[in-house]
This record gives C-alpha cells, sequence and structure tokens, in this order.
C-alpha cells in the first residue's frame, strides 16, 4: 500500500508540475524536457538491472570523445556530417568495452580503461578542433547541455529516438534482469545473447551521443544512473521500480527546468540537485 501511495504522489506531482510548466513556458521547452526523462527514466532501469552503472555513467566520456573526432573525420573526407561520424564511433567504442565485459573482463578494469582512453583522446581531439578549425559547433554545449535553444527538428529525432529506447528497455526489461542477476545461466539458454548485448549497447551509445548537446555532458551522469537508484530505495519490484524511475526522471527534469527558468541558471544545475533531493527522500523512505 505504501509502495502504491508514492506512485500515486509521484505521479500526481509530475502531472502538475508538467501541466504548470506548460503555461509558463515555451512548449517546446517541456517536450524535450519530458522526453528526456522518458528516455533516461526508462534507460536507467535497465543499465541497474545489468549492473553497469560504472560504464553508463563513462559513456558520456566516449560520446565526448566520438563528436570530437566525428568533426575531424568529417572535415577530413566531407562525407555524411559530424553527427552520423559521432553515432557511428560511439555506437563501436561502447560495443567493444560491452562486449569485453560480456565475455567476462572485470567491468571495472575495462571501463577504467575505457575511460583513460577516451578522455585522454576526447582532450587531444578538442584542442587539435579549437586550434585549428573555426567551427559553429559550441563545445560549450556538449559540456553543459542547451536544451533551451531547441529546434523543431531536434524535438523530432528526440521523439524518435526515446520511442526507440522505450520500447526496447520495455521488451527486454525480463531479459536484463536476467542478465545482471544470472548471467551464466542466461549465456547457457539463450543462444542470441550476443545479440542482446549489441542492441543494448547500441541504444546506450546513441542515448548518450544523440542527447549530449541537448542534456551536456555533465548532467547525462546523473540521468543515467540516478533514477533507477531512487527507485531501487523506493520499491523492490522490478516492474514497479522502472515506474518510479521515469516518474523520478520526470519530476527532476521539469521541477529543475521550472527553477533554472526562474533563477536563470543552468538547466543541468538545478535538474541534478532535484535529483539529488528525491535520492535522500528515498533513502529516509527505505530508512
Amino acid at each position: 500500500m505504501l509502495k502504491n501511495s508514492v506512485i500515486l504522489v509521484l505521479s500526481i506531482v509530475a502531472f502538475l508540475t508538467s501541466l504548470y510548466a506548460c503555461l509558463v513556458v515555451p512548449f517546446e521547452w517541456v517536450a524535450v524536457f519530458i522526453l528526456m526523462a522518458l528516455l533516461y527514466g526508462f534507460l536507467s532501469p535497465s543499465i541497474a538491472a545489468r549492473k553497469l552503472f560504472f560504464l553508463a555513467i563513462e559513456t558520456p566520456h566516449a560520446s565526448l570523445f566520438a563528436i570530437a573526432l566525428g568533426i575531424l573525420i568529417y572535415r577530413a573526407l566531407t562525407l555524411l556530417n559530424e553527427f552520423a561520424w559521432a553515432v557511428i564511433i560511439g555506437v563501436i567504442l561502447v560495443n567493444i568495452v560491452g562486449h569485453f565485459i560480456s565475455a567476462g573482463v572485470d567491468p571495472d578494469v575495462a571501463t577504467s580503461v575505457f575511460v583513460s582512453f577516451t578522455a585522454a583522446g576526447s582532450v587531444l581531439a578538442i584542442y587539435y578542433i579549437l586550434s585549428r578549425y573555426s567551427i559553429q559547433y559550441n563545445m560549450w554545449a556538449v559540456v553543459l547541455g542547451d536544451p533551451l535553444l531547441v529546434t523543431q527538428r531536434d524535438i523530432i529525432i528526440l521523439a524518435g529516438i526515446t520511442l526507440a529506447v522505450v520500447v526496447f528497455c520495455i521488451l527486454l526489461h525480463d531479459i536484463n534482469v536476467y542478465v545482471g542477476a544470472d548471467p551464466d545461466h542466461v549465456k547457457l539458454s539463450l543462444r542470441m545473447l550476443w545479440l542482446y548485448d549489441t542492441a543494448f549497447y547500441t541504444i546506450l551509445a546513441i542515448s548518450s551521443i544523440a542527447l549530449l548537446k541537448l542534456v551536456g555532458f555533465i548532467l547525462e551522469h546523473i540521468l543515467l544512473s540516478l533514477p533507477a537508484i531512487i527507485a531501487s530505495n523506493m520499491t523492490s519490484s522490478s516492474k514497479n521500480a522502472m515506474l518510479v524511475s521515469v516518474l523520478s526522471s520526470i519530476n527532476s527534469s521539469i521541477i529543475g527546468l521550472l527553477i533554472a527558468v526562474k533563477l536563470n541558471i543552468a538547466p543541468a544545475a538545478s535538474i541534478g540537485f532535484i535529483a539529488l533531493v528525491l535520492y535522500l527522500a528515498s533513502l529516509v523512505r527505505r530508512g
């Protein structure tokens, strides 16, 4: 009964704050933040189920590196565009380290090496870009996020990615839970596990790269991990955990947006603080 009351309260707050936000800020901003919250709210429990928090929160490092390399490759080849190259590179990088983990390499070791490589590569590539090219791509937007300058095209792309992530997470939620709980048994009973792993790592990479300019390097670290952690403190059911994660993500994003507009601060900061408050509240609830 208490679990249902928590979900009810979170649902009411999410509905009321979203409705109020539509009245006081441009609808495009609200749409971006709700879509962003849905994407990370559904993805975060899958990350938690697979016990890949370390890899997930370091994926933005790979995204930053992929975007920098994408700019360089596009400048050299003038094929496709920077975003397309960034997605290709990011998906390859995350899949490489992900499959090493799936093959039995210690996740902490694999991710540490991965972060060292991508962090150092990002600094080198970004320094080279800023010193050699005059580009329109705003590197500060990649770090802090720039959701308030969103275009209709950005919303359409974000909506498509969000829909794909939500469908993937719902359909494969049970498999992700089983992989995290008993990976050896799943490897023996599921012949195409490598395909599910590839789909998960690809979704994780695209979710990070595609939203990096809107959400920002800093905020992605928060939204990839905290919603599922909050949910795990509030419920023991995997189904309810996904719902609580989504509602926590929506509340953090919308309330954070309203505070950012009111105080004229970066949304990444206010959303992060609201997510932290919800996490502390979940600790009190668990205690």
